[in-house]
C-alpha cells in the first residue's frame, strides 16, 4: 500500500520511535563522542535520559566531565561501582537540572560532582529524590521540595537554597558563603545536618520549618519566623568586625510565645554576637549540651533554661523580660537584667550579676563556677527562698576551698534577702577547716528568715555549721558537734 494515506502513517511511527528512544534511561559511554549530556550517541542505548522515569547511569569512561546543555529531568543518577574515576556533571548557564524519583546513588567509593556555574542555573530535587552522597556546588538556585532529602551530601552553596514541602537536609554537610541565603519552609527540617554559615550568608526557618538537630554555625546572621521551630540544634553564631549583619540570632519575626533551640555559643576570639528576642521567649537546653555565649541576649523578651546541660552566659546581656531555669544549670559570669526564677531541678551559679530579683522556687543557687570553683554572685535586686519541703525547699550552695580571701563563695544581695529553705556548705579539694573558722558567705541590705543547714555534721561527726546573722551579712562558724543544741537538722526531700 503505498498511498499518502500509509505514508503518513509509516512518518508518524517512525517520529513516535524516535520520540521514545530519545527519553529512556542509558548508560554513559566508555569513549563518547563529546562531553555533552543531550547528545544520544553519548549514551548506550543511543538515547538521552531526560524524562521523570530515566535513570542515567554512569560506569568507567574515559570522558567524565559531562555538560548538561538544555533542560533535563531524570529519575534519578547512578554512579556504579565501576565509576572508579570521578565524574563533574555540569549545569551549564541558565539551565534547569530536575531529579524527581530517587536522585543520585553512588555506588563507586568516591566523591562524585555535581555543579551549577551560574547564579542563573538551577538544580531542583522533587518527589523523594535525594543527593544521596554527592558532592555538590551551587553557584545557582537549588531546591529540596517533596519530602526530599540532602541525604549525606558534601554542598557548597554560594547562591540560594531553599528547603521546602517536607524536605529534610538529612546529615548532609552544609558549606554556605556570600553571598548566599539557606532558607527552610513548609514543615521542611535541617535534620542531623551540619549547616556552616560564613560571611553575610542568611539562614532562615519559617512557617512550621525545624531546625531540627543540626549544627548550626553562623557567621551571618539566622532567623526564626512565623511558627518556625530551633528543636535541638546546636546554635554557633560568631561575628566579624565591623560588619553588623553577622553573628546574629533574631528570634523577633517569630509568633509568640517564642523559640526553642538546643544550644546556644560563640566564641570570645570573635566581636560580641547578639541575640534579638523583641518580645519573644528563647527556650535553650534541650540537647543537654554545655556551651558558653560570650555575646548580648537583648529585647524585652525572656529566657529559659532546660535540659541538663549548663548555659554560661560571659557577656552583659539587657534583656528585661524573666529568666526562668527550670533544669540544668545557667552560670551567669557577665550580667543579666532580668528578674530571675529558679525552679526546682534549676541551678543559678556564677561570679557575675543578676541585676533583677531572685526568687528561688525549690532550685540551687550556687555563686561561682558550678563545676567547684568558688566565686561572688551579686544580686542587684531582692533575693528570697521557699522554706518548704513540700515546695522542694531552695538550696544556697556555699563552695568552701579555704580560709582566704577568693577561696569562699560569697553570694551578695544589694537589696532585702528572705532566708527560707536550705544552707549547704560544701568543702572542696580536700580543705577541712578547723574548729573556730568563721567564714562570711552572705551580704545583703537587710534580711528577714533563716537557713536551715544540709547535712550540719561533717569531719565524721567531730563538727558543726553553725550560722550567725549581723546587720549587713551572715556567718559560717564551725563548732564542736556537741557543743550545738538545739539546731535543727534540715534536709531537703
Amino acid at each position: 500500500m503505498n498511498t499518502p494515506v500509509a505514508a503518513a502513517l509509516r512518518f508518524s511511527l517512525i517520529f513516535l520511535v524516535s520520540a521514545v528512544a530519545y527519553a529512556d534511561s542509558a548508560q554513559w559511554n566508555l569513549n563518547p563522542g563529546s562531553s555533552d549530556w543531550n547528545t544520544a550517541t553519548n549514551w548506550t542505548p543511543m538515547t538521552v535520559p531526560n524524562g521523570p522515569t530515566d535513570i542515567a547511569t554512569f560506569a568507567f569512561s574515559n570522558t567524565t566531565h559531562v555538560s548538561i546543555s538544555e533542560d533535563t529531568q531524570v529519575n534519578g543518577i547512578i554512579f556504579t561501582s565501576a565509576a572508579t574515576n570521578p565524574y563533574t556533571v555540569m549545569v551549564n548557564s541558565g539551565l534547569t537540572l530536575t531529579l524527581t524519583g530517587t536522585g543520585i546513588a553512588n555506588n563507586s567509593g568516591i566523591a562524585q560532582f555535581l555543579y551549577l556555574g551560574d547564579y542563573e542555573g538551577q538544580i531542583l530535587f522533587s518527589n523523594s529524590a535525594s543527593a544521596g552522597n554527592a558532592s555538590i556546588t551551587s553557584y545557582g538556585f537549588m531546591q529540596f521540595s517533596n519530602n526530599c532529602s540532602a541525604g549525606s551530601a558534601d554542598i557548597e552553596n554560594l547562591g540560594r537554597m531553599v528547603f521546602s514541602d517536607g524536605a529534610t537536609a538529612g546529615s548532609a554537610n552544609v558549606l554556605s558563603y556570600s553571598p548566599s541565603s539557606m532558607e527552610f519552609s513548609d514543615s521542611s527540617t535541617a535534620g542531623d545536618a551540619t549547616i556552616l554559615c560564613y560571611d553575610t550568608t542568611f539562614l532562615s526557618f519559617s512557617d512550621n520549618s525545624s531546625a531540627g538537630n543540626a549544627n548550626i554555625g553562623s557567621l551571618g546572621a539566622i532567623a526564626f519566623l512565623d511558627s518556625s521551630d530551633g528543636s535541638k540544634a546546636r546554635i554557633f553564631i560568631h561575628r566579624l568586625q565591623d560588619a553588623p549583619v553577622t553573628g546574629i540570632l533574631d528570634i523577633r519575626g517569630h509568633n509568640p510565645p517564642g523559640v526553642t533551640i538546643g544550644s546556644l555559643e560563640d566564641s570570645q576570639d570573635f566581636v560580641k554576637s547578639t541575640v534579638y528576642l523583641g518580645t519573644n521567649n528563647l527556650t535553650v537546653g534541650g540537647n543537654n549540651l554545655n556551651t558558653t555565649f560570650f555575646g548580648v541576649i537583648s529585647g524585652s523578651g525572656s529566657l529559659m533554661k532546660i535540659g541538663s546541660g549548663t548555659l554560661v552566659l560571659e557577656g552583659p546581656s539587657t534583656y528585661t523580660g524573666d529568666t526562668n531555669i527550670n533544669g540544668g544549670v545557667l552560670q551567669v559570669d557577665g550580667s543579666i537584667s532580668s528578674n530571675t526564677f529558679l525552679n526546682r531541678g534549676g541551678t543559678l551559679a556564677g561570679s557575675g550579676t543578676v541585676k533583677g530579683n531572685i526568687t528561688n522556687r525549690g532550685g540551687k543557687v550556687i555563686p561561682g563556677d558550678a563545676s567547684g570553683v568558688p566565686g561572688v554572685l551579686t544580686v542587684g535586686g531582692n533575693y528570697a527562698t521557699f522554706a518548704s519541703q513540700i515546695a522542694g525547699g531552695g538550696i544556697v550552695s556555699i563552695q568552701i576551698a579555704g580560709g582566704a580571701v577568693g577561696q569562699v563563695s560569697v553570694l551578695n544581695v544589694q537589696g532585702n534577702a528572705n532566708l527560707g529553705g536550705f544552707l549547704d556548705p560544701v568543702l572542696l579539694n580536700g580543705f577541712v577547716p578547723g574548729i573556730g573558722q568563721s567564714f562570711t558567705f552572705l551580704n545583703y541590705a537587710s534580711f528577714s528568715g533563716r537557713f536551715g543547714i544540709r547535712n550540719p555534721v561533717f569531719d565524721n561527726g567531730r563538727k558543726r555549721w553553725s550560722v550567725s546573722y549581723g546587720p549587713t551579712s551572715a556567718v559560717l562558724t564551725v563548732v564542736e558537734s556537741s557543743s550545738v543544741i538545739g539546731i535543727p537538722i534540715l534536709s531537703p526531700h
